[in-house]
């Protein structure tokens, strides 16, 4: 079966509730999964103009990853009010998206299943489709494309674009590819920069500008007021110029990680009226891994976490 027959299939399968079969290797049922804690109804309020941005996950089955990222879904859910959307910028898997990091990543995830939060999980290098889309299959439903997963994330103030820039490698073993979107998936993009008038436009994705090559569509777009992506594992606020001749620009933001290395923590980003304003969260900054027990920490980490706290990025609407 080749590639776009077997999306079809899953994306067939996501659309009907259906869970995949156990020849599959899928640990989606009660008894693989085990029992789910028992959570009260949520009482609190939502807000429909925020959302919360996480990246970089790198779900590793016996390591700190799990863990760190535990807790800032925990966090997330009692945020009060909650964040409607949360958006996974890639690398969801540790490595090279083995079926049990997505097994790992599923169970993780599952508070958000029944929390009135709707996740979107985009794609990044250390991802595999094939073993994601077992596990996802509500992820590949919801794509507005069937080859890469590609989606739309509608608010009140603005609509967000997340792009699927994962060239995934001929050798299962490795993970070093640039990020890149195709033709399809470019030709769309230029199409919905061009034709929303009513809203400003937000693009994500797993990789940054230079390596996905569509600064021109953005800066050139009438709606288009900035780019998220992830990767890079740090907190840093840019922007990108149309020209030197040019007064317009877009802002960009890189978001940190949940809990890999680098900056960590995660992002929220409110739509206000005029202007969408992202926070970051941050936890601490590590590099290249957590301090083991009873080691000092660098000074260079505590400077770095310095000079992030309360940091934020701010966007100007373009409508």
């Amino acid at each position: 079966m080749d590639r776009r027959n077997f999306l079809k299939g899953m994306a067939a399968l996501g659309a009907q509730g259906l869970l995949l079969d156990a020849s599959l290797s899928t640990p989606l049922s009660a008894a693989t999964m085990g029992p789910r804690p028992q959570r009260q109804a949520w009482r609190g309020k939502f807000d429909e103009n925020l959302v919360c941005i996480i990246s970089d996950l790198h779900t590793n089955p016996g390591s700190y990853q799990p863990e760190l990222l535990k807790r800032t879904i925990a966090d997330i859910l009692a945020l009060n009010p909650r964040p409607r959307n949360v958006i996974s910028l890639g690398d969801n898997a540790y490595l090279t998206g083995k079926d049990e990091e997505y097994a790992l990543l599923k169970e993780i995830l599952a508070p958000l299943e029944g929390s009135g939060i709707v996740l979107t999980l985009a794609h990044g290098n250390h991802d595999r489709r094939e073993n994601f889309v077992k596990y996802f299959p509500e992820q590949v439903a919801s794509s507005v494309m069937v080859e890469r997963l590609v989606h739309t994330v509608d608010t009140p103030r603005a609509e967000f674009i997340i792009l699927d820039t994962l060239q995934e490698p001929e050798d299962t073993t490795t993970w070093i590819t640039p990020g890149a979107i195709d033709d399809d998936q470019k030709d769309w993009l230029e199409w919905k920069l061009n034709s929303e008038k009513d809203k400003p436009l937000f693009v994500m994705s797993h990789h940054p500008l230079d390596e996905v090559k569509i600064s021109s569509l953005l800066v050139n777009s009438p709606t288009c007021c900035g780019y998220i992506h992830g990767h890079d594992h740090v907190w840093r606020p840019d922007w990108i110029k149309k020209s030197y001749g040019d007064r317009r620009l877009c802002r960009t933001l890189c978001v940190p990680s949940t809990g890999h290395w680098g900056d960590i923590g995660y992002t929220l980003l409110s739509l206000e009226e005029d202007r969408a304003v992202a926070r970051l969260h941050e936890y601490e900054y590590f590099f290249p891994n957590p301090l083991n027990p009873g080691e000092p920490k660098p000074l260079q980490w505590t400077l770095i976490e310095q000079d992030h706290k309360d940091a934020t990025c701010a966007f100007a609407y373009i409508k």
